[in-house]
């Protein structure tokens, strides 16, 4: 028997030293959100437990460096790292944010749809100039494709041509080689127009052929796909959909799936098949920290967790100098040119404006604030018009009690540019019959429920809603401005519809989003049919001879400055009308 169990300690030994330990750090969606989450004025990174804050780049780079064992961690983002507040402005000049990640400890990133919101060449410049400009992670995309004739994206492909964006990359950690590669989804290639010419490959098929090439030609131990294809939580039925669902079980030979898009938590692991699946939500307010075990041959978690990224977090000096000293760069450039700065309160509320709430299906007054805004913007500045929307997914974020600043203002609307390069999409006008309004009024009831991103906010338009009516019948009146118009198929009357160019792209879609059922044309004045939504620019400056484009997030700090100063403390108050949701559907019996 003395014999029998040192042999028996050895060949346990022997088992456990063949476990291998690989911790992958990840974050999604983190769209520029360089600093906390509002309000601006209360972020705090160098000090603890003195604001409400969440995020900042600061406070991560603490967690990164305190979660980060360079032989067995990597650090990677799964997309939509770009695009979000006002500090992507100057990154077609100078690259900065994908050098701050690297010095943060960032291993790799892949591209989201929100990379190509200044389209395919400027992607090109930023990654240039960061490379330019100092170290990068290594950024993986295995999906696109270049037009022969178009050059609008002759850059990028450049880039991938000379391998500084690559298909796939292997790290080796704690003896193990890691296959990473890199997708796009399809719901993110589809709310990706600006990405044009380029196109991309089907991504389950990308999946397969990369983790196939992985495991066969370069060998690798556990393959690792960062995915911006998304997640959504079921709440009928329990666990999760979507995508990143579907793609572990149609590539069932993945290891781990490092979501992103959809900024959905999963406050632990999902398990489809032998597949991982983990996403930490959004802007930067938790890092994920999934941590594996390789033995013989086999992959399993042994802890996943959601990592808090808030005020109890020391933030980083050394990040937070290189932050502070960028943020004079863009208020120079951006802000003070309109005659304000990134940190002055331009407004103030007494209480909250949220976003729509998808979890419970409740709108947000958020929505009507933006609406309002790009109403009030258009008849004060332009041609005025009949009415003006906005949907949820461009609004990205709310208003909390106390100052609102240029900075948090310009994150509400912060998505696109223009045709002048100025940052944010620009507005523009189409002209619709009172018939097509009232389709347009019948679509929003059943394509997005509040909270989705495809619900829709409307300002200067309302109408009688029978939700019991018959299906693409439930709206029996519409008003434009108070007034009832004549909705019948017949009347050519024509009213003029104000949004950004992003959403307008899409009416042209409504008969096929409606599968035949609804038809929209988009129309100039004179009743003539537009073809390309850009050249229907309104102008906010009519006595200049060139067409000076207008931006919801310039609509906003001119809304915001028009409210009166209630409590005399020198600063516009948020109205009270803004407390409650303002429905523009009346029910009726």
């Amino acid at each position: 028997m003395r014999r029998v169990m040192p042999f028996l300690l050895i060949l346990l030994y022997m088992q456990i030293s063949h476990a291998q330990k690989i911790v992958i750090l990840h974050t999604n969606d983190m769209h520029s959100k360089i600093t906390g989450f509002g309000p601006e004025s209360a972020y705090t990174p160098l000090s603890i437990n003195d604001d409400k804050t969440i995020g900042g780049f600061a406070r991560l780079a603490t967690l990164i460096k305190q979660n980060r064992n360079p032989e067995n961690t990597l650090v990677v983002d799964a997309g939509d790292f770009l695009m979000g507040t006002v500090f992507q402005a100057l990154e077609p000049q100078n690259g900065f944010q994908l050098r701050l990640m690297k010095q943060m400890g960032y291993d790799a990133v892949t591209i989201g749809n929100h990379e190509f919101d200044f389209g395919p060449d400027k992607l090109a410049d930023i990654i240039n100039s960061a490379v330019n400009n100092g170290d990068i992670p290594k950024i993986l995309e295995t999906q696109m494709q270049f037009s022969p004739t178009n050059p609008a994206d002759d850059k990028l492909a450049y880039l991938v041509n000379h391998k500084t964006i690559l298909p796939y990359q292997i790290f080796t950690k704690n003896g193990l080689k890691i296959g990473i590669f890199g997708l796009i989804g399809y719901d993110a290639i589809h709310v990706a127009p600006n990405a044009a010419p380029v196109t991309f490959k089907d991504a389950v098929e990308t999946a397969r052929y990369y983790t196939n090439l992985l495991r066969t030609k370069e060998k690798a131990n556990i393959v690792v796909c960062l995915s911006h294809s998304g997640i959504y939580p079921d709440f009928k039925k329990g666990g999760f959909y979507g995508e990143d669902i579907e793609l572990a079980k149609k590539v069932p030979d993945l290891d781990v799936i490092i979501s992103g898009h959809s900024h959905v938590e999963t406050p632990k692991q999902i398990q489809q098949g032998k597949t991982i699946i983990v996403q930490t939500g959004s802007f930067v307010h938790n890092l994920g920290r999934l941590e594996l075990n390789y033995n013989n041959g086999k992959l399993s978690v042994t802890n996943f967790q959601l990592i808090p990224v808030d005020d109890k977090i020391m933030g980083d000096s050394t990040i937070n100098t290189a932050i502070e000293n960028y943020k004079k760069q863009v208020n120079q450039a951006i802000f003070q040119p309109l005659g304000v700065d990134y940190a002055t309160p331009i407004a103030e509320t007494a209480f909250d404006l949220p976003r729509g709430n998808y979890r419970t299906k409740e709108p947000g007054t958020m929505g009507n604030f933006v609406a309002d805004a790009i109403k009030y913007y258009t008849d004060t500045y332009s041609t005025g018009t009949d009415f003006a929307m906005v949907p949820e997914g461009v609004i990205r974020e709310k208003f909390i009690k106390g100052e609102i600043t240029p900075a948090d203002a310009f994150r509400v609307s912060p998505l696109g540019k223009g045709k002048n390069d100025v940052l944010g999409y620009s507005l523009a006008q189409i002209y619709i019959t009172g018939y097509e309004a009232m389709k347009l009024l019948e679509l929003s009831v059943i394509s997005g429920k509040p909270g989705d991103d495809s619900h829709l906010y409307f300002s200067g338009i309302k109408a009688d809603y029978k939700p019991k009516g018959f299906f693409l019948h439930k709206i029996k009146k519409v008003y434009i401005n108070g007034k009832p118009i004549n909705t019948s198929k017949k009347d050519k009357t024509l009213y003029s519809v104000t949004a950004d160019t992003y959403l307008l792209s899409f009416i042209g879609e409504v008969k096929k989003m409606s599968h035949g059922l609804i038809k929209i044309v988009p129309k100039d004045a004179n009743g003539k049919p537009i073809t390309d939504i850009n050249n229907h620019l309104l102008d906010f400056n009519l006595k200049q001879n060139a067409i000076q484009e207008g931006k919801e997030w310039i609509a906003l700090f001119d809304y915001l400055k028009s409210f009166p100063d209630t409590n005399n403390n020198g600063i516009s108050d948020m109205p009270d009308k803004y407390k409650q949701y303002k429905p523009y559907l009346v029910k009726i019996k």
